[in-house]
Parts: C-alpha cells; structure tokens; sequence
C-alpha cells in the first residue's frame, strides 16, 4: 500500500498559539528585566539623551518587552488564521525590526554600557518574537 502525498499536504503548517505567545511574552519581559537589574547594577546608566523621559526605567523595559510581543503576535495569529502562508514573513520581519533597532540603544543612551545592555534585551525580543510566531506545527 503507497500514499500519495499532494503538494498541499507536503507544505509544513504554520501557527501561533495564545498561550506560547503568552507564555514568551512573560519570558522576554522576565529576562529583559533581569538584563536591565543587571546592567543597572554594573553601573550602566540609563539617562536618555534628546527625548521627552529623562530616565529608561524598569516600567518602560517591561512594557516595551511584553507588549509589542503580544500584541503584534496577536495581529500575528488572526492573520495566520486567515492566511497561514503570511506568518513565515510576519516571523522574520519582527527578527528584522528588533535586531535593526538595536542601533537606537547607542543612539538614545549617554552611555555605552546602557546602550549594549539595551541591545541584549532587543536580541532577546527577537528570539521570543522568532519562537512564537510561525512555528511549524506537528501536523
């Protein structure tokens, strides 16, 4: 007995859940927030230079780790829900975008370590952006 797989079935399947997008938004804040403790408790200093705040605060790096996961993973999910082929390309331009704005911590910061700690934490974005959005699913 041969099955006959049709092009359809061969293409993986792709998916974002909920709950994984949930559970690595609360992961990217927790490690970012440890990344900003840390980087704080080696002196870096978080001052902002040009801009309306005067400080990046730990309010500003756990809002900024949580909520553009979840909600651009949620616009993400419908989207994969409506055309599942989209997701792939959704995944590497959210890796794009946090990596490419790497370059705004060193721009935005007075000082180098703060900038550096700052770019650690948008690598960890964009890990947990890659993980959660469009995996292939086991089906």
């Amino acid at each position: 007995m041969s099955a006959v797989i049709t092009r359809a079935e061969a293409r993986p399947k792709y998916r974002v859940s909920m709950v994984e997008l949930l559970i690595l938004a609360v992961g990217a804040t927790t490690v970012n927030s440890a990344l900003y403790f840390t980087g704080r408790s080696t002196g870096a200093s978080f001052n902002v230079t040009g801009a309306p705040i005067d400080e990046i605060s730990y309010a500003l790096v756990a809002a900024a780790s949580f909520a553009p996961i979840l909600l651009m993973g949620t616009i993400a999910l419908y989207l994969g829900w409506l055309k599942p082929s989209i997701l792939p390309a959704a995944r590497w331009i959210g890796v794009i975008l946090a990596l490419g704005s790497i370059a705004s911590s060193y721009v935005v910061t007075d000082s180098f370590a703060a900038g550096t700690w700052l770019g650690l934490m948008h690598v960890v974005s964009a890990v947990a952006w890659y993980v959660a959005v469009g995996r292939k699913s086991a089906q």
